[in-house]
Formats: structure tokens, sequence, C-alpha cells
């Protein structure tokens, strides 16, 4: 099912599906929250379901596609990767530039134009959880940071780190007068 998948938005994709072919041959795992398959590259870039033991293994947990509501960036390192580290992220790589074109697929069954509406409207909803969701996440940042310290600032850390060099100066010379005193009274 999963090559399926992928298979279909890799179909209107033929850059992605190029690149995809300097991995012919190759086992990867991919697990998804609802989805886990080992599949292999085909000739041609197109995923087929495999038996063989894969040489490396992605896994895209919810909170990377939590995440990439939000931050892309942010979510690229949620990414979870073992096994064959240049081929996970060859595949990773392919996967993240693969763009399904919803207007497309919706075209075929409402037409252009209400398509391209439909489309239109899923982006600004759709925009909106993670606009909040990010604005929400700076401010609560900023809160637990000077209103609730729950989050340390950088100058009190630097402060701190600097209390702890000076404790721990202080610690080595009291060692020293101490090791000196007992060398006296003997």
């Amino acid at each position: 099912m999963l090559a399926r998948l992928l298979n279909h938005l890799f179909e209107h994709d033929a850059p992605a599906r190029a690149e995809l072919t300097r991995f012919q041959g190759r086992a990867i795992r991919l697990t998804f929250p609802v989805l886990q398959a080992t599949l292999q590259v085909g000739a041609d870039g197109v995923w087929l379901a495999s038996e063989a033991e894969p040489e490396a293994t992605l896994t895209l947990s919810t909170a990377f596609f939590i995440t990439l509501l939000v931050d892309r960036v942010a979510a690229q390192k949620r990414l979870q990767m073992s096994g064959d580290a240049e081929l996970a992220a060859g595949i990773g790589r392919v996967l993240g530039q693969v763009r399904w074109d919803a207007a497309e697929e919706l075209s075929q069954l409402i037409g252009d134009v209400a398509a391209q509406r439909l489309v239109w409207l899923a982006g600004i909803v759709g925009g909106i959880p993670g606009a909040i969701a990010s604005r929400m996440l700076v401010h609560l940042v900023e809160y637990w940071r000077d209103e609730a310290p729950l989050l340390a600032n950088r100058p009190a850390v630097d402060r701190y780190c600097s209390e702890v060099d000076t404790l721990r100066d202080d610690v080595a010379r009291l060692a020293q007068r101490l090791a000196l005193l007992e060398q006296k009274t003997v």
C-alpha cells in the first residue's frame, strides 16, 4: 500500500523520480505513524514492495508531522535514521522534495476552477493553525523566560556559568591550601 501511495505521488514529479533512480535496487524501511513497509527502488524510480533486508530505516514520527506544520527546518531534525546514513539521507531528501499537486488531482473530480478554489481555501485554512501555533510557541517561550522563569535567558545562563567557574576555582584553591596545611602539620 505504501509503495502504491508513493508511486502515485512520484508519478507527476519526474525530477524527483529521476533522482530516486540513483538508489536503484536498494532497500529501505519507511516508517510512518500509521504505515510502514520495506521498499526497494526500481529501475525507473518506481517504489516496489520488498522482502529484502533493509539497508537503512527512515522513521517519520507523529512529532515530525506536527513540527512540519510550524517549521520545516526543525522538522528535519525529528527524522530518525538508522543503517546506511547516505541512503537514508538521500531518500529523505527526495521524499522532502516531492510535491503533491492537489489541484491537479481534484480537477479530475470536480473541474479546474472548483479545484483551484478549494486548494486556495485549504491553504488559507490550513495555514492558520500553523501560524497560530508558531505565534503561540514564541509567546510561551517569552512568557516562560521572562514572566514565569521556567526557561533561562542567555544573560542568566552566562552569569550562572561564570559563577560555577568561580566556585570551581575557589574549591581548587581551598584544596591546595588544605594540602599545604596538612603538609605543615605532619
